[in-house]
């Protein structure tokens, strides 16, 4: 046994301490993956979610052609949209999505529509204000509706 102990002993004690800081390294990434992730769901939920639940409400109240706007939230990501005219696709309306996200610690904004990706556009996250969203979403809308 001795000179098993002799020749692994030193090697094994390396791997296992190799592990151990792959295990801490791993675990401290997803503690910031999911400290990150947090910080955008908050801040879509104070800043984002009311600006576009607005601009829906808003859409709804200019009269039936405007109507069927909604919001999108995905539960288990930091990721939520607003939709144009969703509902409306079976009288031959076109739809709109622009949908704001997590990239790494930047925020990502894609416009989509029927025809596909048209704009996708990253921003420091420290740009995530009131005025900075609603000016995205009257954008949008503008752009829109003006085609």
């Amino acid at each position: 046994m001795g000179d098993i102990e002799n020749e692994l002993d030193s090697v094994l004690d390396r791997y296992q301490k190799k592990q151990v800081e792959t295990r801490k390294k791993e675990l401290k990434d997803q503690q910031s993956y999911v400290g990150t992730e947090n910080e955008f769901k908050d801040s879509f939920n104070t800043i984002v979610r009311p600006a576009m639940t607005e601009m829906a409400r808003y859409l709804d109240t200019r009269g039936k052609e405007f109507r069927g706007s909604y919001v999108k939230i995905s539960p288990h990501l930091a990721k939520i949209a607003l939709i144009i005219n969703a509902y409306r696709l079976q009288q031959g309306s076109k739809w709109a999505e622009s949908e704001f996200s997590r990239h790494g610690d930047k925020l990502k904004i894609v416009t989509k529509n029927d025809s596909g990706v048209t704009s996708d556009a990253l921003f420091e996250k420290s740009v995530l204000k009131p005025h900075f969203v609603r000016r995205m979403l009257i954008d949008f809308v503008k752009s829109y509706y003006s085609t």
